[in-house]
């Protein structure tokens, strides 16, 4: 696993920006050049798409933000967060978290995706008589865009909200916060790996090309959250031989 680490801390904790993002912005920016391809030009399509990238990016952002602000609120340690293009993994200190606070902030986060999905959606619906182009596409891929997330954290895999209530179900019922881990994202796994065969007869057979790209790409970066987070375990555990 490899991913870009920032050398500055927000509020005490070091945001870290995995590579599958580049891989979010190109198809953000497929997908609207692609939807509006002959409604608009192309140059102000990619610049539109570059900019609806970036403010998802921002607005994962703030929402990782407001969940590890009441995170600490309660008392658990981060060290750091690894942004992924669905959410945020935070490295956690399990000594200073329970199972009650982990179902919380899971669901903290799907009412977050719901509130800011809904938010992009007003603000479309009120303005989509302007004809405005921002409106058109930035506004309304946004809402779209949320509103997916909003669903897709619902599936049960680690490191999704839902995973992360399924893994403080395990951590109560097993009492082994790392044997809880390992149950909930090697589900989050299998399920990242039946997103990304499930794409590719949609790929190759139905020839729709960009719903089969979607999905391999969104089972291939839950494969890499679901590992990244089992190894945040299996790391913390190894001894210092130094």
């Amino acid at each position: 696993m490899r991913a870009i680490f920032s050398q500055y801390r927000i509020f005490r904790i070091r945001p870290r920006i995995h590579y599958t993002w580049f891989l979010a912005i190109v198809l953000i920016t497929v997908a609207i050049v692609t939807h509006f391809s002959l409604a608009h030009p192309l140059t102000q399509s990619v610049i539109i798409g570059l900019a609806t990238s970036l403010l998802f990016f921002l607005t994962v952002g703030a929402r990782e933000f407001v969940l590890n602000f009441i995170a600490t609120r309660k008392g658990i340690r981060i060290e750091n967060v690894t942004l992924f293009a669905f959410g945020g993994l935070p490295n956690a200190d399990r000594d200073t978290t329970v199972p009650v606070l982990e179902v919380l902030l899971a669901m903290s986060g799907a009412l977050l995706n719901l509130v800011i999905a809904g938010i992009f959606s007003v603000i479309y619906f009120a303005l989509m008589d302007t004809g405005h182009i921002l409106v058109d596409m930035l506004v309304q891929w946004m809402a779209f865009i949320w509103l997916t997330m909003a669903i897709f954290h619902f599936v049960p895999g680690f490191p999704l909200d839902a995973g992360r209530a399924l893994r403080a179900l395990f951590w109560k019922i097993t009492g082994d916060y790392e044997k809880a881990t390992r149950i909930a994202s090697w589900t989050g796994w299998g399920i990242g790996v039946t997103l990304t065969i499930g794409g590719i007869p949609l790929l190759v057979v139905a020839q729709e090309w960009f719903t089969g790209i979607l999905l391999i790409a969104v089972g291939f970066i839950l494969q890499n959250a679901a590992t990244h987070g089992r190894r945040q375990v299996v790391h913390r555990n190894v001894p210092d031989t130094q």
